[in-house]
């Protein structure tokens, strides 16, 4: 069983009002990998951006090809996962955010600055093992074998 720990540091970033995309740093993927958890950390105490979140995404030569997710800003920090349930053609990438906020106004306003740290790893939470898969006309496990099924005859 997988567990969250070794994490790895990716760094720590600062978002400001006119901040686009930000690359925080390269990842590579464990050898077999379809996930990549990040775990994000607010810094210096309650959001300047009580309204922002970010899209998180790791790309690689072949695209975002573990998706992009919302994050929130949380002090006590908060694990998010990338992935489709399939690998990734590339094995290394680049992490990046991409701060959104609702008030942009008020944010250019006050001058505020969001301090996020990363950090991540990688590891298998898809298609292989021991899952079921359904299909017109049976179902069957993930090593193809037939699955039996009980049936119910009510009066």
């Amino acid at each position: 069983m997988e567990r969250l720990i070794g994490w790895s540091p990716l760094g720590t970033v600062q978002i400001g009002p006119t901040s686009g995309r930000v690359a925080i740093g390269d990842v590579t993927l464990q050898p077999g990998a379809d996930t990549l958890w990040v775990k994000v950390r607010q810094l210096g105490g309650a959001s300047p951006w009580p309204h922002g979140f970010g899209l998180l995404s790791w790309q690689s030569a072949s695209g975002r090809e573990l998706g992009t997710t919302k994050v929130w800003g949380h002090t006590e920090g908060e694990v998010v996962r990338l992935g489709v349930g399939l690998q990734p053609v590339a094995t290394t990438g680049v992490l990046c955010f991409e701060p959104r906020s609702y008030n942009l106004s008020w944010v250019k306003a006050s001058g505020a600055v969001w301090q996020l740290q990363f950090e991540s790893q990688s590891g298998l939470t898809g298609g292989a093992g021991g899952g079921v898969s359904g299909f017109a006309g049976g179902f069957v496990t993930a090593q193809g074998a037939g699955l039996e099924l009980a049936r119910v005859v009510f009066p």
